[in-house]
């Protein structure tokens, strides 16, 4: 992933390139203000406010946190500040059509792809149903009427995160997306449809979200599904309980009189689930600030339960993490009007929202909540099913590439080296989200191996895509005269790379750099990282006699963890090691061997 500034798109999806610029891209950042403590919450806002009468533009990432500091309820320590405002010189407006642009100009070359792997849960359904069960417990006691129970989906993304915001962005276009590149090289990546609070004029506005349930792909059936949700006791009787939260919420900084529920009970789409919303207005009491705006407000009571207060109390007891900014805010404030004053400004609930760390080894380690809105009379096993649907929006989003083996093979003999090239692509499978049957997989080969012409060596390409399907090709395995030739690539390769750590189909680069060095007589082309280190071929594994023994690269250098490379390590024959290999190291070396599963050992000359 490419490291930027910081900068802030705030993205309202819903639209169409005709439609009102509702989105907002923040650059030429001047600044970030920082909470890492309840005490620095009062002057971060006058602070903000500051910044603010200057003309300067802000962007607020929250943390959940914040709110049991600011209310004096214990909570988990923090992985990052409890709140941080990004201050900014330009807000450039733009349709929805405009930021779709602006994120396709932002590629690279080189990035690869973009997506998610190795997601877990922080939680299984043993201790969900655990949680659910003693929440039931403190409703049965009279603590609480709701809890809001989540848990946490841990993974690693990789490639650009302008390209993993876009691809998220067409599952799930919404009014509350954001893409936030963090001053400490971490990211944001909200898809949230849910509004916290807009204040606009001396008016303010909140639209919970409570009740969900799958959507469907045919108009008639959705808007049967619709009319279920919107008459279904429980989630009717869960969304009135937060709306008369936040009705009381607001109240506190309102004008008498001034609070309203203009909708209740409304229905939307937002790709794959149905949600239930409703809208609670009031007007700002003059003199409010945005201290008393927060100490009313902050957290939004929709992913609290109710009462706040307690539900917070048992939200810390359950959940075994920090939300983070999950369940916070996200938005943007405008410089006021007139000075003193509270200018516009817009938060989300930062629900479906990746919080991306920075890049290490090719990826960033992320997370994202999820959970359920937990009453009386829920049911463990539905919350969790609603839990893993809401899940869907990252989940569900497949690497659209294949997982392969290149295997000897004979009619007679079968695959050489089999168990092992299965279990290299069963762990890059599994790590890359695709379902892995061996049985599946031994047939596939037993299968290919039977159509074999007899006596006749062959290559076999084992293949797996994202539904686990697997599929195999082969072909006449032409004999190769010793030694092979082997030269030396233009380019550099990034050690950090994931892909060079996988056999996948993203192998452009190999596969260029190996037919390149064929149309010049060659078998292979070396490469070599940034740091001048020697990794591996376009198709093969390398070692260099050096001082009188073998060497070859080591994996932290960037390469491939070949399958023959493994079994020349293991085998006291060739006496050799994994380490760092210099330019000056293969220059000196009085022996160059290559390798690959298909071929084997095979001595080689550098040309």
């Amino acid at each position: 992933m490419n490291s930027a500034p910081c900068f802030a798109l705030l993205d309202d999806a819903t639209g169409g390139a005709g439609h009102a610029a509702g989105s907002r891209l923040y650059t030429g950042h001047a600044g970030t203000l920082r909470c890492d403590a309840a005490d620095d919450w009062a002057p971060l806002l006058a602070q903000l406010q500051e910044a603010l009468a200057r003309g300067l533009h802000a962007v607020a990432v929250l943390a959940y946190e914040l709110g049991g500091h600011l209310l004096g309820i214990d909570a988990h320590p923090a992985r990052g500040p409890l709140a941080q405002v990004l201050l900014f010189d330009t807000c450039t407006r733009m349709t929805s059509g405009e930021v779709a642009a602006w994120l396709a100009a932002q590629a690279h070359d080189g990035d690869g792809p973009a997506g998610i792997a190795k997601v877990r849960a922080n939680v299984d359904q043993k201790a969900f149903s655990e949680a659910l069960a003693r929440i039931h417990d403190y409703i049965a006691a009279g603590d609480t009427y709701q809890v809001n129970y989540t848990y946490r989906l841990r993974f690693d993304a990789f490639g650009s995160p302008h390209a993993l915001y876009a691809r998220l962005r067409a599952r799930q276009p919404v009014p509350y997306g954001a893409l936030i590149a963090l001053p400490d090289g971490g990211a944001v990546l909200s898809l949230s449809p849910e509004l916290f609070v807009r204040h606009q004029g001396g008016e303010l506005i909140a639209r919970p979200m409570k009740g969900t349930a799958p959507a469907s792909d045919d108009d008639s059936d959705n808007a049967r599904r619709a009319g279920a949700l919107a008459a279904d006791p429980k989630n009717r009787a869960e969304n009135l309980m937060i709306v008369d939260l936040l009705r009381n919420d607001l109240g506190r900084v309102a004008v008498t009189g001034s609070v309203e529920v203009p909708a209740l009970f409304d229905v939307q789409r937002f790709a794959s689930v149905l949600q239930m919303t409703s809208t609670v207005r009031a007007r700002l009491r003059p003199g409010a600030a945005l201290a008393d705006i927060f100490a009313a407000l902050y957290p939004c009571g929709s992913i609290t339960g109710a009462p706040k207060r307690r539900a917070m109390e048992i939200i810390h007891e359950l959940e075994p993490a920090a939300r983070g900014v999950y369940t916070g805010a996200i938005g943007w404030f405008e410089p006021p009007a007139t000075l003193g004053a509270i200018g516009d400004f817009c938060l989300s609930v930062p629900i479906r929202t990746l919080a991306l760390q920075s890049e290490h080894a090719g990826t960033r380690h992320g997370e994202m909540g999820v959970g359920a809105g937990i009453v009386y009379d829920s049911d463990a096993a539905d919350e969790y099913a609603e839990c893993q649907l809401k899940a869907r929006f990252l989940t569900g989003l497949e690497n659209r590439f294949e997982v392969f083996e290149t295997l000897h093979a004979t009619r007679a003999d079968g695959c050489r080296h089999r168990a092992r090239h299965l279990a290299r692509m069963a762990q890059s499978a599994r790590y890359f989200g695709f379902p892995f049957d061996d049985a599946a997989a031994h047939a596939a080969l037993d299968a290919a191996c039977a159509a074999l012409a007899p006596g006749v060596p062959s290559r076999m390409r084992l293949a797996i895509g994202p539904s686990g399907a697997f599929s195999v090709q082969s072909g006449a395995l032409a004999a190769l005269t010793q030694p092979v030739r082997v030269l030396l690539a233009p380019d550099a390769m990034r050690a950090d790379e994931l892909f060079v750590r996988h056999k996948t189909s993203i192998r452009t680069r190999y596969d260029a750099i190996w037919r390149a060095a064929e149309a010049q007589g060659a078998f292979d082309m070396l490469f070599f990282n940034e740091r001048g280190e020697l990794t591996e071929g376009g198709r093969s594994n390398v070692f260099v006699r050096v001082d009188g023994r073998w060497r070859t690269p080591a994996l932290a250098c960037g390469l491939l963890p070949g399958i023959m490379r493994a079994l020349v390590l293991a085998d006291a024959q060739w006496d050799a090691e994994e380490t760092i290999v210099t330019r000056a190291m293969l220059e000196r070396a009085t022996g160059l061997m290559v390798c690959n599963a298909l071929r084997g050992p095979m001595m080689a000359v550098l040309s």
